[in-house]
């Protein structure tokens, strides 16, 4: 196989140790490459197609142009592959980012830096499923590999996606499986899906075709390998029998799909790492916290008003938009900050990383940003809180009573929640939730007297019983207006049989350490108190001195969540010291 190093954009297979054709293409400075100039790369594997069949050939007509355009201009190659068993790739898919496909991803790597272009300096990064890829990529140890960005994605999936507390988001994910397994060219995956959704199949629209490769016989390869595909596992058939982090099946094991898990090798890389989340994109958010805290790697974080991706809005408390004028937030902003991330590092001459990470940070509401060298800031406390019988939520404790709550069912935070964000293709919205708030146990506060910066990980104690052997209680922090409209501000949810802690919460720190392995489960029995410490996902957001702060307990989350309660599932839940609320705050003053 030869690159042509004059031509800017070419699209090839490329061989990896079993024998299986990757669909690459890649796109060349050749101004620098023709000037002699040895150049640094930026790779990126994707299952949703490299690149979409374009009208015309060319590089104007491609549909990663401006992608490509963006790198080669900062003059760095740029190389996107179709993961195996997907798009224009041979091979099937034993599972979703297996060893196989990440050892496909390192191997791609050693590909790119032989060129003679090639400097062999690499920058891996990715957006979502791509970003988890290109961080699993690190626990190879390549030498080739300089720098990773890990943008919009989980470093636990378990624990940040698929069950956050616990609890299955199985909705979700069966109809994302599905719609990748049509992307895959699967046979009968548009009638399921159609099925999933109570559509007619040809109300299902077909996705974009993939690219085929470069010369006469692309297409007659691209049939080839999508025959191949036929053979791909459905990890959704799976994910109903591995509800504990621990739990591994052929074809799924949170262990190897888990960047988290790879943080020793990771870590020994001392590869730096760009991370950017936004505050109510799944769980992500957690997970960046996490790392930052805990990997020795030079980080770069970044936590914003982003929907899944970036380019997309999300603030609940500013849904109008950001008013600081600066381009933090703006799609510009973040593909200049990215470029100039792999810049220090994928030069020849590039010195390793010097100093601490950063972590910069908006706070929802105000459009402001705040950069800091270490999580948690020195300058946090802990209010805590007590939810009474009579709907309040007070500084006190009172007297112990009680109060019961009917579960309902179809209880939900609608269709274009943090969970969907994946998928509606916005910013995740949480209209006035003064209706939604009908339907749960709700305790709100006094009017504040002063402006609260709640920043960190709340805390939710509750002693609580349930009439069944099992459940799932769900925990939703709320801003309360002067007019009674209802903001939603962030969330928790535990299953029961999760309740086991290992150690004391850090509503300040990293929230409620958990193993959510299947030795720690613990059984319930109806009418027994349960002691249940539920972490809330983080947040950094500034509630005005007149609104309320309002908790709200439901039972089931009917968006997307699976469904653990037992038939006229009801909860008990005890009042006085053994409920609160803590609230991570900044200090003031």
């Amino acid at each position: 196989m030869v690159l042509d190093p004059n031509r800017r954009l070419q699209s090839v297979y490329v061989p990896v140790g079993d024998g299986v054709r990757l669909a690459v293409d890649v796109w060349l400075p050749v101004e620098r490459v023709a000037a002699g100039e040895a150049v640094g790369a930026v790779v990126r594997t994707t299952r949703y197609h490299r690149a979409q069949e374009p009208a015309r050939a060319g590089p104007e007509f491609d549909s990663n142009r401006a992608e490509a355009e963006l790198w080669n201009a900062a003059g760095f190659a740029f190389v996107v592959a179709d993961a195996r068993g997907t798009g224009a790739s041979f091979g099937m898919r034993a599972g979703e980012l297996g060893e196989r496909e990440i050892a496909d991803f390192g191997e791609l790597v050693d590909w790119v830096a032989k060129w003679p272009w090639s400097n062999g300096r690499v920058g891996v990064h990715g957006t979502s499923y791509e970003g988890q890829a290109a961080e699993l990529v690190a626990r190879l140890r390549n030498p080739h590999v300089a720098a990773v960005a890990a943008l919009f994605s989980p470093n636990d999936p378990y624990r940040q996606l698929f069950y956050p507390g616990g609890a299955a988001t199985a909705g979700r994910f069966a109809r994302w499986m599905c719609e990748s397994r049509l992307k895959d060219g699967v046979i009968g995956a548009r009638e399921r899906l159609a099925e999933m959704q109570g559509l007619p199949a040809e109300a299902i629209e077909r996705p974009t075709p993939v690219k085929p490769v470069d010369g006469p016989d692309g297409r007659a390869l691209l049939a080839e390998a999508v025959a191949e595909h036929q053979s791909n596992t459905d990890v959704h058939e799976l994910m109903d029998q591995v509800p504990f982090h621990d739990d591994r099946v052929e074809g799924l094991d949170w262990a190897v799909t888990t960047p988290a898990a790879a943080y020793e090798a990771i870590a020994s890389t001392g590869v730096p790492l760009f991370v950017r989340v936004g505050w109510v994109d799944g769980a992500f958010v957690a997970g960046a916290l996490t790392r930052f805290a805990t990997l020795p790697n030079h980080q770069t974080v970044e936590i914003g008003p982003w929907g899944h991706g970036g380019r997309t809005y999300a603030d609940p408390l500013l849904p109008a938009g950001p008013h600081d004028g600066s381009d933090l937030a703006t799609l510009e902003g973040q593909d200049r900050r990215l470029v100039e991330f792999f810049a220090r590092y994928l030069e020849a001459d590039s010195a390793p990383p010097a100093g601490g990470g950063t972590l910069t940070y908006s706070t929802l509401g105000t459009g402001q940003w705040r950069t800091v060298d270490s999580w948690p800031p020195d300058n946090l406390e802990v209010r805590r809180l007590y939810p009474g019988p009579a709907g309040e939520l007070a500084d006190d404790a009172g007297y112990g009573s009680s109060v019961r709550y009917a579960v309902d069912p179809g209880s939900s935070t609608g269709p274009t929640n943090r969970w969907l964000a994946g998928e509606i293709g916005r910013g995740a919205a949480y209209p006035d939730r003064r209706g939604s708030d009908e339907t749960v146990l709700t305790f709100t506060s006094a009017p504040l007297p002063a402006d609260l910066h709640v920043l960190g990980f709340p805390v939710m104690t509750l002693r609580m019983a349930t009439n069944g052997t099992d459940g799932v209680v769900y925990v939703y922090l709320e801003d309360v207006g002067p007019d009674g409209s209802v903001t939603y501000l962030t969330e928790g949810c535990l299953r029961f049989l999760q309740r086991a802690t290992a150690g004391p919460p850090e509503p300040t720190g990293l929230g409620v350490p958990r193993s959510f392995a299947r030795a720690d489960r613990l059984p319930v029995e109806p009418g027994e108190d349960l002691d249940l410490v539920v972490e809330l996902l983080p947040v950094s957001a500034l509630l005005r001195a007149g609104h309320g702060l309002r908790i709200a307990i439901a039972g089931n989350d009917a968006s997307c969540f699976s469904y653990y309660g037992s038939p006229g599932e009801t909860f008990t839940l005890t009042l006085g010291g053994s409920t609160h609320l803590d609230l991570p705050v900044l200090r003031t003053g």
